[in-house]
């Protein structure tokens, strides 16, 4: 590791594992306090529905702004299951199986606990408990780790045991589910109940994003319930040092601010590796590059190779990887492990939000929630890291082509839901996901600090108690990233196209295999898979997956 001190730089680190991090999270709940006042300004309301509402969250100052009608989402969701009721085609249960990490959003009391300059007290429900106090139906939910959620998954498609009516896991998947048919078309019961996924003031930030998250192949499969756009954060006390600043321009000739390109990405992450401003010595590279999580970092780097995009595949289908451009990107990427810790390769997002919450590493482009785990304070008045208060967000990070950047983030993993085609009652499934995840109810729930379920519409953004949870500058920059992010593969065949990428790039980092050496090997694989795949219609996926690719570029 290029002769460095190992010795001092992780011995004040916090490494969680995944479990004890969920329990760390849970413990926090939604009564952690945050450093926001997210009421300023907002309509006070202590009691019950406000006046013209039928249903949603009570008991708390605000709630109104999540309540709703029957004009509304969430209400023609709720009328349609009391419909359902009414003609005895409801169940008294459905069960849903979810990321472990998430459960929280749905099932913690929030808001409750201190708040800005505001308390709550104990009053507020659930997700679930508003839910089932408006439908009388049960929500059974089964939790699995993130890295193993879909393997359940399809492990109860191909068994056919039917045991949940919603299944949840990573998007990528959603193209191996459909081709398995192990997911409902919800085509009929969108046209019929009309979610507002889309809605220009509080859905997603374009169409375009709305088409990506929730249809594959033109039909409405999916139910988006994350945020997961790779953005970057970084920290922004120890950039603005004085004596940072001196020996940063010393060196590289400019002045050290955050990273507009990836060769300024390098550039910081080799200045920074060795070097101890107070917290010991550390490491430059804070980026995931392990396996499986790692692959988000790739295919960002990836994406900015070309201008505007540098696509993962020739509007034939065939795969980019061994190319000039896809070596290079191969190179760089490798290259940048250098300056990463030690143990990078065993990290999952757990591990890589504590070395920069612990002032190990100076940046990183990671999912949103590292600001909702790390900055901001307890209920005790404790910081929630030592990163409180030194933590800021920039936009993602391109490549330079004259006088333009196509800065470029991807979207990768990122909590979605489909009905199980399985199940008895698709309908009254699809009402329950249909009101989870329209803009009032998921905007209440993205507020919570309980769990994953990230901010990614535009009603989220607009919301004070999600910028309490994940700090106003989050609020700008997310969205920022999410009009400049890329698809990752989303088709039948993924899983099998991105281990094999996975295998490729692990053994170039190790150093079993060059850089080049790795990329054609990866190409051929991805050249045999899709020749497997071809019956599936993945040729045609893949230039479906073209237009959602971003076309906005920044000046340089």
């Amino acid at each position: 590791m290029d002769n460095k001190d190992e010795s001092n730089v992780h011995d004040d680190t916090v490494k969680p594992s995944r479990r004890g991090f969920l329990q760390q999270a849970g413990a926090l709940g939604a009564g952690a306090a945050l450093t926001a006042n997210p009421i300023a300004g907002m309509a006070q309301n202590k009691g019950g529905l406000a006046p013209g509402m039928t249903g949603g969250p009570t008991g708390f100052n605000g709630a109104e702004r999540f309540q709703y009608n029957a004009s509304m989402s969430e209400g023609r969701a709720i009328e349609g299951i009391k419909k359902l009721k009414a003609a005895g085609k409801a169940p008294k249960k459905l069960t849903m199986l979810l990321t472990d990490g998430a459960i929280g959003q749905i099932t913690k009391p929030f808001p409750v606990g201190k708040i800005g300059a505001q308390t709550y007290p104990t009053g507020a429900p659930s997700a679930k408990e508003v839910w089932e106090r408006e439908t009388g139906i049960e929500i059974d939910i089964v939790g699995a780790t993130a890295d193993d959620i879909f393997k359940k998954v399809m492990q109860d498609v191909t068994t056919g045991s039917g045991q949940f009516d919603i299944y949840t896991g990573p998007w990528n998947s959603t193209g191996d589910l459909v081709a398995a048919g192990g997911a409902v078309n919800c085509d009929p019961f969108v046209k019929a109940y009309k979610p507002d996924w889309a809605d220009p003031q509080r859905g997603t930030p374009t169409p375009e994003m709305e088409k990506l998250l929730y249809t594959y192949n033109g039909s409405y499969y999916s139910f988006s319930l994350d945020g997961d756009f790779q953005t970057w954060f970084y920290l922004k006390d120890i950039y603005e040092k004085p004596d940072v600043q001196k020996k940063f321009a010393d060196k590289y000739g400019y002045k050290l601010g955050p990273a507009n390109t990836w060769e300024e990405v390098d550039k910081i992450s080799e200045f920074f590796t060795g070097l101890d401003v107070g917290n010991g010595p550390m490491y430059g590279n804070g980026n995931l590059m392990s396996p499986f999580w790692g692959l988000a970092t790739f295919y960002s780097r990836f994406a900015s190779m070309a201008m505007p995009n540098f696509y993962f595949f020739d509007e034939n289908g065939k795969p980019n990887l061994a190319t000039e451009l896809g070596i290079q990107c191969a190179n760089e990427h490798v290259n940048s492990f250098k300056w990463s810790p030690p143990d990078a390769l065993t990290f999952t997002w757990a591990e890589a939000y504590a070395t920069v919450w612990n002032l190990k590493c100076p940046h990183t482009a990671i999912y949103t929630n590292i600001a909702k785990f790390g900055d901001g304070y307890k209920d005790d008045g404790s910081p929630k890291s030592k990163a409180t208060g030194k933590l800021a967000a920039h936009l993602p990070v391109g490549r330079k082509f004259g006088d333009k950047i196509n800065r470029r983030s991807v979207l990768y993993y990122h909590i979605t839901g489909w009905l199980s085609s399985k199940s008895k009652h698709p309908e009254a499934a699809y009402l329950f996901m249909q009101w989870l995840s329209s803009t009032r109810t998921y905007t209440w729930m993205a507020g919570n600090p309980g769990g994953y379920f990230d901010p990614m519409q535009l009603a989220n953004f607009k919301e004070p108690l999600v910028a309490a949870t994940y700090q106003p500058y989050s609020m700008d920059m997310i969205p920022k990233t999410i009009a400049r992010s890329a698809p990752t593969l989303n088709f039948a065949g993924q899983t099998a196209l991105d281990n094999a990428l996975d295998q490729e790039l692990q053994a170039a980092l190790t150093g079993q295999k060059t850089a080049k050496e790795a990329m054609i090997a990866a190409q051929k694989k991805w050249e045999q898979i899709i020749k497997r795949q071809e019956k599936s219609g993945i040729l045609k996926a893949i230039a479906a997956s073209r237009k959602t690719w971003p076309t906005l570029v920044d000046p340089a």
